[in-house]
């Protein structure tokens, strides 16, 4: 397993890495903790472990039984899979390309109103505002859950990224909105000045 495979792969050893787990687990772990910077779907989930026991960096362990249920299938990593996870940590992650429907637009709204792109960005902000909340919770939470683990630091770590992300953000759309609402002003003007120098005009006739 090289470095500049799907990084999917290694998020699912490095969250085995914890301990064993079904996709289910996984899946659950995933929105609970890493979700604010990373995604996986059952869709994806699934046949990504089979491609990691097909090669050995996993194991499928005896599950429990819920009643009507079938056995649920627990996977565990491997030494093999530890191996592989501890070469890509040390690899430089790979440069991607931010997308913003948001920064899309706002680039293109000079054909609208300014008010238009406001309410976009005063959305925007609101969303930020709910995950700073979010991220000081999670923060709290895992710090009384967890004071002890050698992996608490790190979780910080990437909290903290997304916490100081949104607060920028957050500035940002404070920032943004007020441009636009001098642009709002100015436009306003603009539309005065030229109704006044329509009725003179028509006056001079």
């Amino acid at each position: 397993m090289k470095s500049g495979e799907s990084a999917s792969k290694f998020a699912l050893l490095g969250v085995l890495s914890l301990k064993p787990a079904s996709g289910y687990d996984i899946k659950q772990f995933v929105q609970g903790s890493i979700g604010h910077f990373w995604s996986e779907s059952y869709g994806r989930i699934y046949p990504l472990l089979k491609e990691l026991a097909d090669e050995g960096l996993i194991v499928q362990q005896r599950g429990t039984k819920a009643s009507g249920r079938s056995e649920r299938q627990v996977y565990a990593i491997t030494v093999a899979g530890e191996m592989a996870l501890r070469q890509w940590l040390e690899h430089s992650p790979r440069n991607e390309s931010p997308r913003s429907e948001l920064l899309l637009k706002l680039f293109f709204c000079d054909h609208v109103a300014p008010e238009a792109s406001a309410q976009h960005v005063r959305e925007k902000k609101q969303l930020e505002e709910k995950h700073i909340a979010i991220y000081e919770q999670t923060a709290r939470h895992i710090q009384q859950r967890y004071p002890a683990h050698p992996g608490l630091p790190y979780w910080l770590m990437t909290l903290n990224f997304g916490r100081h992300r949104s607060q920028a953000l957050v500035a940002w759309c404070d920032e943004t909105l007020a441009t636009l609402s001098q642009l709002e002003k100015k436009q306003a003007k603009e539309k005065t000045k030229a109704k006044t120098k329509a009725k003179t005009k028509r006056g001079t006739v």
